[in-house]
């Protein structure tokens, strides 16, 4: 075999390597996002929807920081779609001290759900956004700047 067909030989197998590893990676991330009983941003947690329903089938997992704002999105897929989300935005109203910041209507397909609460950290917020529709919803949880008064 000459020089140059071992060099690509050995760059074809890094970068499957690599793919293998990306794979791999993301394949632990969903699983603990599936089966973690609460969402973590900083001094923050939120209970999950696993730990508030029951295990759900994780789809995508993603976070990013961009201008000051951490944002978590998760995808799930669902089979009880609205009865997932009536559960869970009533605990979150009930027990996580979130309160709705648009009209919620579960009826509607599809749709979104918008929920904010103060941050532990100071001068900081957190807002929940829910899109849904008949087969599973995205919970996107944004921390950034800002103040939550309820009138």
């Amino acid at each position: 075999m000459n020089k140059t067909l071992k060099i690509v030989l050995i760059i074809i197998a890094c970068i499957v390597a690599l793919i293998l590893l990306a794979g791999i990676i993301s394949f632990v991330a969903i699983g603990n996002t599936a089966n973690a009983e609460e969402y973590k941003l900083g001094n923050d947690t939120i209970k999950s929807v696993k730990a508030v329903v029951e295990k759900r089938e994780v789809t995508s997992v993603s976070t990013k920081v961009n201008n000051g704002v951490t944002t978590k999105e998760i995808e799930y897929k669902s089979d009880n779609v609205q009865e997932d989300l009536l559960e869970y935005t009533q605990y979150l109203r009930d027990e996580g001290d979130f309160t709705l910041t648009k009209d919620m209507d579960l009826e509607e397909i599809p749709s979104v759900v918008e929920l904010a609460k103060p941050s532990n950290d100071s001068g900081k917020i957190i807002i929940m956004t829910i899109d849904y529709d008949s087969f599973g919803y995205t919970i996107t949880i944004q921390k950034g700047e800002g103040t939550f008064n309820m009138y």
